[in-house]
């Protein structure tokens, strides 16, 4: 038996890492030997991971006993390191769980601490352990990311037992990136003339309603327990606002962390973590790196972005009023850099043009150019610098401009009531209108769709 083509088919699994043996037509068993498998094997190119037990068991047992296709080859996965941890060991933890969140009134928790106090311990992510494939070709494992979070102010970090400590008795807020201490400021009133706009370098409690034209900045938290109107609000912790916001097109609200509110009209929201609402968002437009949140409300008009998921009871409503949901991109941001892209092509092709110009005027001594080449010349240096200068502004705003705000491959939408007609869904580069109304539905990107399954 010279060659076992006519009698075996080789069969690889996609990933490359298992190759079974089937049979293609029948044939004397003694004839078959270990050296002829292992050879038929070579020819394909298999060379790691071979199951030589299972060879033996095929060469010395009757051939016509066994099921095909049998395994005869099987590599070794790759396996990715694990993500840094962060525990907090804390009194009082400010974290409140994903699955804990199920109204406004679940917040982020505001623990003290005191001075030397541990706040929180972390893990090195690990490398993981490359893996082989039955060619014998290296299949790198992925490492773990570090924990990307850093000790802010009042927080030490401690290298020799990756530890971080308060070094003032006070409050710990947690940011997207950050940890704080902060003492707080309280406000038992409206803000008024009287009390004018606020900024404190801690967290702000404001007992009271926040009136249009009004600003508060806080480095901590901000906790108004009243109505928000057309003012701003920008926190590096996480706000938290009782009844709501007001917004009347201009209300904004931005947050490195949380923002809890109890609704959202006409307000423009953008937070580092997640947007938490209890009843509704209105013709809004709402920015989250991580998730929105609006359970027993619904989502009409304006737009939502989100970075991870997006929970909502409705989405639009009967008069299919035009809602745009964006999971895994910053729409807004999207559109913006959309128009630099363009501007900067157009500044780009402009360039060139003035650089060819430039050229054949430089062709001529400057002594000999008449008056209105001079001019020309001037004009043409003058152009090219104003240009250079605004494509540097474009590159720069390019460059801090945030687009995308996830992984398109794990964000969803789900929708615990009903999607409207009118809703335009975007994950990323893919977009879908949806045309009919749909109950109880999650929404996901699965191998370049959109894609649509039951709850």
């Amino acid at each position: 038996m010279e060659s076992l083509n006519g009698i075996f088919k080789i069969e690889i699994s996609k990933d490359k890492m298992s190759v079974a043996l089937n049979k293609i037509e029948d044939f004397a068993a003694e004839e078959l030997t270990e050296d002829l498998l292992l050879s038929f094997l070579s020819e394909h190119q298999i060379e790691f991971g071979i199951k030589r037990e299972n060879i033996k068991e095929l060469v010395n047992n009757d051939i016509e006993k066994h099921q095909y296709p049998i395994q005869i080859a099987e590599g070794l996965p790759a396996i990715n390191g694990t993500d840094g941890q962060i525990t907090y060991v804390c009194a009082q933890n400010d974290t409140v769980e994903y699955d804990e969140r199920r109204n406004f009134r679940d917040v982020k928790k505001i623990p003290s601490l005191k001075k030397g106090e541990k706040i929180a311990v972390i893990s090195h992510p690990t490398t993981g352990q490359d893996g082989r494939s039955v060619f014998d070709k290296e299949i790198p494992a992925k490492p773990g990311k570090p924990v990307k979070i850093r000790a802010g102010k009042n927080v030490v970090y401690n290298e020799k037992d990756l530890s971080f400590y308060s070094t003032i008795d006070g409050q710990l807020s947690v940011g997207s990136k950050v940890l704080h201490v902060f003492d707080t400021y309280e406000l038992n009133k409206d803000l008024s003339l009287e009390t004018g706009n606020l900024q404190f370098v801690g967290s702000i409690v404001i007992r009271g309603n926040v009136p249009t034209g009004y600003r508060v900045e806080a480095e901590g938290d901000i906790h108004v327990y009243g109505l928000v109107e057309g003012a701003y609000l920008e926190a590096k912790g996480n706000i938290f606002i009782s009844e709501g916001v007001a917004g009347l097109r201009k209300g904004t609200i931005i947050a490195n962390g949380d923002i809890t509110i109890g609704y959202a009209n006409q307000a423009i929201i953008d937070a580092g973590k997640d947007i938490i609402v209890n009843n509704s968002i209105m013709h809004s437009h709402c920015v989250a790196k991580e998730r929105i949140i609006c359970q027993s409300g619904h989502i009409i008009g304006g737009s939502c972005s989100s970075g991870k998921s997006i929970e909502v009871k409705d989405a639009g409503n009967k008069m299919a009023t035009k809602t745009e949901i964006s999971i895994g991109i910053n729409q807004k941001n999207h559109e913006i850099e959309k128009t630099l892209l363009k501007e900067k092509k157009e500044l780009i092709d402009n360039i060139k043009k003035l650089h060819i110009l430039g050229d054949k005027l430089k062709t001529k001594p400057t002594e000999e150019m008449n008056a209105k080449e001079r001019i020309l010349l001037l004009k043409q240096r003058n152009s090219l610098k104003q240009s250079d200068d605004k494509l540097k502004d474009i590159e720069m705003q390019l460059e801090d401009l945030e687009v995308d705000l996830g992984d398109e491959e794990e964000v969803r939408l789900i929708v615990k009531g009903t999607v409207y007609p009118n809703v335009e869904l975007s994950f990323g580069k893919y977009k879908k209108t949806i045309t009919e109304p749909r109950k109880y539905s999650q929404m996901y990107l699965k191998n370049g769709e959109i894609t649509t399954t039951s709850l």
